[in-house]
């Protein structure tokens, strides 16, 4: 997300949107989050607080299956746990269609 250090400053009070309402926007399609606890770059409470934020649309779809945050303990990389998951999340949703 080299923008948000370059353009804003890495301030979320100069960025023009909420990722919550990014998220929120996507809904009722699936959405999966991969955050590690000790990443240095990304604090994961921010991204548990933008799933907790867009919810409630999920719910209102009743898609809150295809909403799904994955909180591996790393740091920032993507391990094979997390790759895992994102693969599996994809398979159900991805079959799902068919």
């Amino acid at each position: 997300m080299p923008l948000i250090a370059s353009e804003f400053k890495n301030d979320p009070k100069r960025l023009p949107f909420d990722f919550h309402e990014l998220v929120a926007a996507i809904a009722p399609r699936a959405f999966f989050a991969s955050a590690a606890t000790q990443d240095s770059d990304f604090d994961v409470s921010g991204v548990k607080d933008v799933l907790a934020a867009a919810r409630p649309i999920y719910e209102l779809h009743g898609k809150t299956d295809d909403l799904v945050g994955h909180y591996p303990e790393a740091g920032h990389s993507f391990p094979e746990e997390s790759r895992q998951r994102a693969y599996d999340f994809l398979n159900r949703v991805l079959r799902s269609r068919q």
